[in-house]
């Protein structure tokens, strides 16, 4: 299996300086998925499956997280907008400003019925339901 590599930027302002400084670091798609994704109360909402990848920009536009079931039984897919999650590095997962109430009534979709993830429309959806609201990326 291929690994892909991910590049994120943190930009940190410099003291005295008006200028940024940007800290690059790579993660392999392996090492991301399979994180476990919490909200902002520490509650458990998930765990990071996949990856939705614009080609050839290679821009990551989604991250397919999977919520609830047993051993994959009753599991659900969610494709969260990927700049809505945040990669807490110490504790190594991810973090998603979504409540528990929120995260029970987000459009999903299972394994073998997804949606046609080039459908603008179904983007712009996804995009305002995690609070991003019209934006679009055409990469």
């Amino acid at each position: 299996m291929n690994e892909i590599t991910v590049e994120t930027r943190q930009t940190q302002t410099a003291i005295g300086n008006d200028r940024a400084l940007f800290e690059f670091f790579q993660l392999s798609g392996r090492t991301l998925c399979h994180n476990q994704i919490y909200n902002h109360k520490d509650e458990k909402l998930g765990k990071l499956q996949d990856l939705m990848i614009s080609l050839p920009s290679g821009t990551v536009l989604f991250a397919i997280m999977s919520n609830g079931g047993f051993l994959g039984v009753g599991e659900r897919l969610l494709a969260i907008p990927w700049h809505t999650l945040t990669l807490d590095k110490e504790r190594k997962c991810f973090v998603l400003p979504l409540s528990l109430e929120r995260l029970k009534l987000a459009p999903s979709f299972d394994y073998h019925n997804w949606p046609d993830m080039n459908d603008v429309q179904w983007r712009r959806e996804m995009n305002r339901y995690f609070g991003l609201g019209q934006v679009i990326r055409n990469n």
